[in-house]
């Protein structure tokens, strides 16, 4: 699978990225977060991917590109894990500075049902703007 990285202008260290983010790049708050998260990713921990920049044979196997809409999916690179929705914040939380010591709260039940609403209330927004913009 080729994949797509989108490039901070930071340059990445040796290590390897731990996580591969896929991220609807129509989506203008999707843009804003990855931008933000890669710029504050110095040690290039995460490997950026834009669904909507892949071809069907690069998406990963067993994944639609519908389904990587659908939710938001991050990967781990050593094991091929995969986390959707608020885990995959989570996910993402853990590997970035700063907002490591912060991850711990998707683990809190109540605030992970917030979460959890929360991101399902901007999925339908999100759902709505691609059909605006659709042609």
């Amino acid at each position: 699978m080729t994949i797509i990285e989108q490039t901070s202008g930071i340059e990445a260290s040796a290590v390897s990225p731990a996580i591969a983010v896929f991220y609807d790049g129509g989506c203008p708050v999707c843009r804003i977060e990855v931008g933000y998260y890669s710029r504050i990713d110095r040690a290039g921990a995460v490997r950026w991917v834009d669904i909507e920049a892949l071809d069907d044979a690069e998406l990963p196997a067993g994944k639609t590109r519908e389904e990587l809409l659908g939710r938001f999916h991050v990967r781990d690179l050593a094991d091929g894990h995969w986390h959707v929705g608020v885990d995959a914040f989570a996910r993402i939380w853990r590997v970035l500075p700063v907002w490591r010591r912060f991850a711990f709260v998707f683990a809190v039940p109540g605030l992970r049902q917030l979460a959890e609403i929360s991101y399902r209330g901007f999925l339908r927004w999100q759902r709505w703007h691609r059909a605006r913009r659709a042609p």
